[in-house]
């Protein structure tokens, strides 16, 4: 006996089972409009929009602030062969850095900056390239320069004030480049460090333990003084001499020339 399709596509009686529906009548089924679709790109566009300035001013800043780090450690580095050299004795007056001239050891800031042009390395407005990672590209540029000091017997430098600069290596500028160091301020660009020094340290070097360090160490030390003292006034070992004033106050005035 054939049964009627519509009677046996009927569901038993108390089935749980339920119609089948087509796909796509489902609302949940369906997929994102084009609208939609428009909406979700223009959003990710705003948030990369608002998020990359921050990520270039980031990145900018930090990389100032490496720089400035590798310039500081490199100017130490300047000082620190340089006073080793003159506390061990044995070295002579062009073995130091070049003299600024015009300038007292009071004055040591006032040096001028470097100047490109300038290729003579015995000038104190020469400015040395220097390769930090050894890939034979410059990093930064150095300058060394000090005060005439006071001279030892045998006319050496045996007390003197130095001064380091480190420029970054694209620093710009024509003439003497300006002195006073770059800012390490939040900034989206190379700052300050296109035109000014990334580092600047001065500092007072003097002959070590040997024979009358001590002692001219004292007279150099009074004789940065302002208004410098008497000779009852220091505290002179009683094995120094007394400071020939007159030659003080000749140097002094040579200086200030």
């Amino acid at each position: 006996m054939l049964i009627p399709f519509r009677d046996h596509c009927r569901l038993p009686l108390g089935s749980n089972l339920k119609p089948m529906t087509r796909l796509g009548n489902n609302p949940q089924e369906q997929g994102l409009t084009l609208i939609e679709c428009l909406v979700a790109i223009i959003m990710v566009a705003l948030m990369a929009g608002a998020i990359a300035p921050v990520m270039v001013i980031s990145v900018a800043t930090r990389v100032n602030s490496q720089r400035a780090e590798q310039a500081l450690a490199l100017a130490q580095g300047e000082i620190d062969t340089t006073r080793v050299l003159v506390e061990r004795g044995d070295y002579a007056a062009a073995d130091l850095p070049p003299v600024a001239q015009g300038v007292t050891d009071r004055g040591i800031r006032d040096a001028d900056g470097p100047d490109l042009s300038v290729t003579d390395e015995s000038s104190f407005d020469y400015a040395q390239p220097i390769d930090i990672d050894g890939d034979g590209q410059d990093n930064f540029l150095v300058q060394r320069f000090r005060a005439a000091g006071q001279l030892g017997a045998d006319g050496t430098p045996i007390a003197f004030a130095m001064g380091v600069r480190v420029y970054d290596i694209n620093v710009d500028g024509t003439g003497n480049l300006p002195t006073d160091p770059a800012s390490l301020a939040i900034t989206s660009g190379e700052g300050d460090r296109s035109s000014r020094p990334l580092a600047a340290l001065y500092t007072t070097i003097a002959v070590g333990e040997q024979g009358d360090s001590l002692c001219d160490f004292i007279e150099y030390t009074n004789r940065r003084r302002e208004t410098p003292l008497s000779d009852a006034q220091l505290s002179i070992p009683p094995t120094c001499n007394p400071p020939n004033t007159s030659d003080d106050a000749a140097d002094e005035s040579a200086d200030n020339t």
